[in-house]
């Protein structure tokens, strides 16, 4: 299991080049987001609509970053790893919700337990968050890739990243 954490691209910032509309909650961004260099390029994880609807199913409503009427298309890749999203999270959205993190964690975790179900093998899952620190709007991201227990530690993992010292829910299950 890997937890790797570093900074990322002002989302905001990126998506008002790219023609996007700008995310002030929550949001899925496209897996080349922080590298395409125009709209057309953008394409989605495959799993980037059943996450969607996992988190609409909760109380927090999405910041979609395509404009009215545009849709992107979705990369299909064919491996044993159930590859998630990239998961935005703005500062707004964290301090209107802090245990958002959980929240979805848990929200992806449990599909991910019935997705796995009398499957053989390692569930492998590779997910990235990111996600906008409060006080200094600098961006984080997280990347996971590990096993599907291993996703209750994200929540920490963000935690201490955006040097918040509060105490994180990281029970996700």
């Amino acid at each position: 299991m890997t937890i790797t954490v570093g900074d990322y691209i002002d989302v905001k910032k990126r998506a008002t080049e790219l023609g996007c509309r700008v995310p002030d909650g929550w949001a899925v961004l496209p897996r080349n987001f922080s590298e395409a260099t125009s709209f057309e390029e953008l394409v989605h994880e495959s799993n980037a609509a059943t996450v969607r609807t996992l988190l609409r199913r909760s109380e927090y409503s999405e910041s979609p970053i395509e404009p009215d009427g545009k849709r992107l298309p979705q990369v299909q890749e064919n491996a044993f790893t159930w590859i998630g999203p990239i998961i935005f999270i703005a500062a707004a959205e964290i301090s209107r919700n802090p245990e958002i993190v959980s929240v979805a964690c848990g929200l992806i975790s449990n599909y991910l337990t019935d997705f796995f179900k009398g499957k053989p093998g390692d569930h492998l899952v590779k997910l990235d968050i990111v996600v906008e620190q409060t006080r200094t709007k600098r961006t984080v991201k997280l990347h996971y890739e590990g096993p599907l227990d291993g996703l209750t530690q994200i929540p920490q993992a963000i935690s201490e990243a955006c040097g918040d010292t509060r105490s994180t829910n990281a029970n996700v299950n």
